[in-house]
């Protein structure tokens, strides 16, 4: 199983590379369907294991920063995600972490699921972008975390250290979270702070709006 799904990540992360200032800049966009056309192009011609999966889940996380959750939804129905290696499946469960998050703020649920997603990922650091993809899955569960009441200096850190260090997908996530935190204890001039990060990178995505609304 290993050696499948580290092909799997090599595949994601090299497609994931040359993508990622197309869309930093198709994030920008008034709707996600900017980001629906990028992805049906540039992966609908790429060739690795389990594409429809990733083209779905892909699709699937645009129409999630835009707020169409149904669309999301209708998206990842597509795949028999029982079906496809835990790679995948974690792919979905980290989709479900975030509707959890961003549709219903039920943190403790996804942040159940956004550990159920980590599991799943068992790729070697040593894999080419295996990192950054466990990164991600980390940088979920800190944000379910935080939002569920465990505010401890560590979480806070390591959030606050993706505002400047990290790819934009991990920097507006973080910063959703973050925002939401200082909501909740009343921080409020920090709160402004990482509404205007997500204003400039994300300034269409309603999926992301302050929890508070």
């Amino acid at each position: 199983m290993i050696p499948a799904m580290a092909i799997a990540g090599i595949f994601l992360w090299r497609t994931y590379a040359g993508t990622t200032a197309e869309f930093n800049k198709l994030l920008k966009s008034s709707s996600p369907q900017p980001l629906i056309d990028f992805y049906d192009k540039k992966l609908g011609q790429a060739k690795m294991p389990h594409k429809d999966a990733h083209l779905v889940s892909s699709k699937a996380f645009a129409y999630t920063l835009y707020g169409d959750f149904d669309s999301a939804r209708a998206e990842t129905d597509k795949i028999d995600w029982r079906q496809k290696p835990p790679f995948f499946q974690a792919q979905h469960m980290y989709l479900l972490a975030l509707w959890a998050y961003l549709e219903n703020h039920e943190f403790q649920q996804g942040v159940n699921l956004a550990k159920e997603a980590r599991r799943l990922v068992n790729i070697s650091k040593s894999f080419p972008g295996a990192k950054t993809s466990l990164d991600t899955y980390d940088t979920v569960i800190d944000i379910g975390e935080l939002l569920s009441g465990n505010s401890s200096p560590e979480i806070i850190a390591r959030l606050e250290s993706k505002i400047d260090k990290s790819l934009v997908v991990m920097k507006i996530l973080a910063a959703w979270g973050l925002e939401g935190f200082y909501i909740q204890s009343g921080q409020t001039e920090k709160a402004k702070e990482m509404r205007e990060i997500l204003t400039n990178f994300a300034p269409y995505c309603k999926g992301l709006s302050s929890i508070n609304k």
